[in-house]
């Protein structure tokens, strides 16, 4: 069985100069009334936009609920799905994915280590768009150095630049191909081989994928696990299943896992708060949910307004950040050119107001929310939910509430600490209007707050931010 929350793991990586920095670059906040305050921001972004240290995800905080960094800092998840990364794309080409994705914000990313067509890799034996093929004969403990040393440098870069990859040595497609018939024997084998392989590398072990539990298949992702740990590595482990919306949803994977990875297309409230009140503690990712360009529901393509919600509803429901994904998760042609898409951009701004933030010490609370809090249901689009949430620091020291569409709400302001302050974010620019003293918000003792109309998108969802020390 692998470990639950997990300490800390410094991740050594001896060959790379890099510098310590403290901050980003600011921007100014353009507020949507012409008389409204504006004040700086600063943006927390990824190594390149910084030119210091990278940032990397390491291991899990001691009270299970986010994941740190190398120094054991709370850390963001900002995360991308380039799942055919290394077998797509060429050295030059994922140098343009990851420096565009590393300035963006993105800090995390999910990858297969071994293609099959249907994670978006060229061909079911694995090899690059070039010809690299990963195994001798199709045996998968005899590796190809080409292919390897490539993919290593590939992720080494990619560390370098702040991100970290969410890596899959086996998932749910490769088992029906390079890793059919394998052995828990070969699984495991295989397991402790990549852990060595990436021991100076900045990963998180995941596996599966589009999976449905068989007994055979889970006696080799299990074994995969227990060779990860038999070469003393204890980073993060786990497991993205397709017909549950959380691994916390399942019985047999539930305690076989680190964190719990969220996948759902419906409303994502449900699911994280699902996974984010399983016992024990463990980070609740939303690592899946509806991509740009796609809609895997069969209704309208995804929106820019589908993509904040899933965020907002993500952070506010108790996800340590969460996955962003896109229509190139297997690069069709083209997509060098929609890298900066009106989704990858809208996402990013959201990020960098969180960011900004002692976000790591929020709880979902929705007692915050006493009226206007609307519903959501698991057979709808994320667009016909209207569920109000909220999150709220143990101390009052911060409140974040997401409204999805315009309306007014009631709060129970007491939850704030003293003094705090009020800031109205439009989510698709991230721009912050100054809403002054939380006792001036509202006529106590009712708590009503009303969206301040149309967003700079036309459409009416708002983040509240309430706290005593807003960067904003």
């Amino acid at each position: 069985m692998l470990a639950g929350a997990v300490a800390a793991v410094l991740v050594v990586l001896a060959a790379w100069a890099v510098l310590r920095v403290t901050g980003g670059r600011s921007w100014e906040q353009e507020a949507p009334a012409a008389d409204a305050p504006r004040r700086e921001l600063a943006e927390t972004r990824g190594a390149v936009a910084t030119g210091g240290e990278p940032q990397w995800i390491t291991g899990i905080s001691a009270d299970g609920r986010t994941f740190v960094d190398q120094d054991g800092e709370p850390v963001l998840v900002r995360g991308d799905a380039p799942w055919s990364l290394l077998t797509d794309l060429r050295p030059d080409e994922a140098e343009t994915y990851l420096t565009t994705r590393s300035g963006q914000g993105f800090n995390a990313m999910l990858v297969s280590l071994v293609g099959a067509v249907a994670n978006g890799a060229p061909s079911d034996d694995g090899a690059t768009v070039d010809g690299l093929l990963p195994f001798v004969d199709g045996d998968v403990l005899r590796w190809q150095d080409a292919y390897f040393d490539r993919a290593h440098e590939t992720l080494r870069r990619a560390g370098e630049l702040g991100i970290t990859a969410l890596l899959y040595p086996i998932d749910s497609w490769t088992l029906d191909h390079t890793f059919a018939g394998a052995t828990p024997e070969t699984c495991r084998e295989f397991g402790a081989m990549t852990a060595r392989w990436a021991a100076d590398l900045p990963v998180l072990w995941m596996t599966g994928g589009d999976y449905s539990r068989s007994g055979a298949d889970d006696a080799c992702l299990e074994a995969l696990g227990e060779g990860i740990r038999s070469a003393g590595d204890d980073r993060p482990f786990a497991l993205q299943l397709w017909d549950v919306s959380s691994t916390a949803a399942d019985d047999h994977w539930r305690d076989r896992v680190d964190w719990s990875f969220v996948y759902s297309y419906a409303p994502t409230p449900l699911a994280v708060v699902e996974a984010y009140g399983a016992t024990p503690a463990r980070p609740a990712l939303l690592g899946e949910a509806n991509y740009e360009g796609e809609n895997n529901t069969g209704g309208p393509t995804t929106t820019t307004e589908t993509l904040r919600r899933q965020v907002l509803w993500a952070i506010t429901c108790g996800s340590s950040g969460d996955v962003f994904g896109t229509d190139d998760w297997e690069f069709h042609d083209g997509w060098e050119t929609r890298l900066e898409s009106e989704g990858a951009e809208q996402v990013s701004r959201i990020r960098d107001v969180v960011a900004s933030l002692p976000w790591w010490t929020l709880r979902p609370e929705e007692s915050f929310l006493t009226a206007g809090t609307g519903t959501a249901r698991p057979d709808q689009d994320v667009l016909d939910a209207d569920l109000a949430t909220a999150a709220v620091a143990p101390d009052g020291s911060l409140a974040l509430v997401y409204v999805p569409s315009e309306r007014t709400v009631s709060l129970d302001l007491s939850l704030l600490a003293p003094g705090a302050e009020a800031a109205w974010v439009d989510p698709s620019t991230g721009t912050a209007t100054d809403a002054g003293p939380v006792s001036e918000l509202s006529a106590a003792p009712s708590g009503e707050v009303s969206t301040p109309g149309d967003n700079a998108a036309g459409a009416g969802d708002w983040l509240l931010v309430l706290g005593t020390d807003l960067p904003f």
